[in-house]
């Protein structure tokens, strides 16, 4: 089970990454490949780089690190990194694809409670990254509307 709960925690940052890469590339009209990369990944980008921004002002220790079944790279947890990264992405992606952007979402939130599970968040860092993450992606999509065809 750990070993589950490890890979979900690491890796499916990845995989949601190269499905919504693929998923707009295969299904998505070629004219609108880079415009939607572009506020997808952006949302994403953005989200995670405020996200360590506010991590570092908010300054949360983590859960005691003594059982944890990974080490982190910062010792701060909120708001979650990899939650606010996926949410972002997964907001984004569901206003060009209600489908595909479900699948990310779950996907998130699969992540979210594997890295709770492995003893690196609380669960409320895994709420404020959700939050975070569809905020910013909320700001992306609005703001990059006069730009969409």
């Amino acid at each position: 089970m750990n070993q589950i709960i490890y890979f979900c925690a690491t890796y499916l940052i990845y995989i949601a990454s190269a499905y919504a890469f693929l998923h707009v590339i295969l299904k998505h009209e070629q004219r609108h490949h880079i415009k939607h990369i572009a506020i997808i990944f952006g949302s994403g980008i953005m989200a995670w780089i405020i996200g360590h921004f506010l991590k570092n002002v908010i300054a949360h220790q983590r859960p005691d690190m003594a059982n944890a079944l990974l080490i982190p790279n910062d010792i701060y947890s909120f708001p979650a990194g990899h939650a606010t990264f996926m949410f972002a992405l997964a907001f984004s992606l569901y206003t060009f694809d209600k489908r595909a952007g479900t699948i990310i979402f779950i996907l998130g939130i699969i992540s979210g409670v594997s890295r709770v599970l492995a003893g690196v968040h609380y669960w409320y860092d895994i709420v404020g990254g959700f939050i975070l993450g569809g905020l910013i992606a909320y700001i992306v999509v609005v703001s990059t509307k006069s730009f969409r065809s």
